[in-house]
């Protein structure tokens, strides 16, 4: 896995706490995968409304779904356009939001590239 978009530990924190059930924790990356594709596009709307307001929430979702499956790299992204929704104010709002599905995305490949490894 790759420690760019997945902190190992992290994950391996996640399989402990779902006692290793590895269809368990399929289901908890397919949920993850999909709800962060529906809190992007909300992000990616806001971003273009130029809507602080209406950033905060899905990038603070983004942000603890992204924590929980020890994506390090999104969380910390989501953190701060957070903490900028919340002082209403966000400087480029559509390339942070671009920068935040590109990270997404390297994240989806490693996790599923983590479960083609299972075999």
């Amino acid at each position: 896995m790759s420690p760019d978009a997945i902190d190992p530990a992290e994950f391996a924190h996640l399989r402990e706490i779902t006692g290793d059930d590895l269809e368990f924790l399929d289901e908890l990356i397919d949920t993850y995968l999909e709800d962060g594709a529906v809190q992007l596009e909300a992000m990616r709307l806001a971003g273009d409304r130029d809507d602080a307001e209406a950033m905060i929430r899905p990038a603070h979702s983004l942000k603890s779904s992204s924590a929980n499956v020890g994506a390090t790299g999104l969380t910390e992204l989501c953190r701060a356009l957070e903490a900028d929704a919340r002082s209403g104010t966000i400087v480029d709002a559509a390339g942070r939001v671009g920068e935040c599905r590109r990270a997404f995305e390297d994240v989806r490949a490693a996790l599923l590239a983590e479960r083609a490894a299972r075999g």
